[in-house]
């Protein structure tokens, strides 16, 4: 087990080993995902089981805030662009972010993509408000590397499109693979997107909602986890 920094290994009331001065780089965090879309076409699902809709995202949230008040590391994302690029050159500025953007020939800028990052850009910021009212200004990241060493929130993004979706599945299968994805990667995830200069969306929603980030964030991309055959894990059987 891979220690960032230390000064003395702990283990808390719950069994869960600390670090004083630092915090274990491999333990994993409680991971959120949510299907952006309007009122109606919100799914949600978390890596222990749980799923819902836009009814009950609220107490999921809620539930979610809690933890982050109890000291857990949370890492929540969002299935639609939550950062867009920032280009000197006219021509590209709508073009493909690249990676799995290319691969499945979705690009942040079409149709879909447009439509997904509208309602993360109202959803965002109410997600992130009702959190902040239960977990007071916790400690906020887009920067996986700072996740690892400090914990708290850290906020990601989905990508889950096209080939990658199966037939007849629900808004909250869709953050089901998402979330699996996460944890069968981590803790060494690398981003499906390569990183370039940047417009986090995410990060000013934070702001906005009163959660502790650095603004200087603002300029960061988000990973992106694109979930395909090689990400996904088969769900437990209990």
């Amino acid at each position: 087990m891979e220690i960032v920094s230390y000064e003395c290994v702990m283990v808390c009331s719950e069994g869960v080993e600390t670090v004083k001065g630092g915090i274990l780089r491999s333990e994993k965090p409680y991971v959120l995902c949510v299907d952006v879309g309007g009122p109606k076409k919100i799914g949600w699902a978390d890596d222990e089981g749980r799923d819902g809709t836009g009814a009950n995202l609220g107490e999921a949230l809620d539930r979610l805030a809690a933890l982050l008040l109890a000291g857990r590391r949370v890492a929540l994302g969002f299935e639609a662009p939550i950062w867009t690029p920032v280009r000197g050159e006219l021509a590209r500025i709508t073009r493909s972010r690249g990676g799995v953007e290319t691969t499945y020939n979705r690009a942040w800028s079409a149709a879909a993509g447009t439509g997904a990052l509208g309602a993360a850009l109202a959803l965002m910021p109410w997600c992130l408000t009702r959190i902040a009212k239960g977990s007071g200004p916790v400690a906020t990241t887009v920067d996986l590397q700072r996740f690892h060493e400090r914990g708290g929130l850290f906020l990601w993004e989905a990508f889950v499109s096209g080939a990658m979706k199966v037939v007849g599945t629900t808004h909250h299968d869709d953050a089901r693979l998402a979330c699996e994805a996460f944890v069968a990667r981590w803790p060494d995830l690398l981003s499906d997107v390569p990183p370039e200069p940047a417009m986090n969306h995410a990060v000013s929603s934070a702001m906005a909602a009163g959660l502790s980030i650095d603004r200087n964030e603002l300029v960061i991309p988000a990973l992106v986890v694109g979930v395909t055959a090689k990400t996904t894990v088969e769900p437990v059987t209990i």
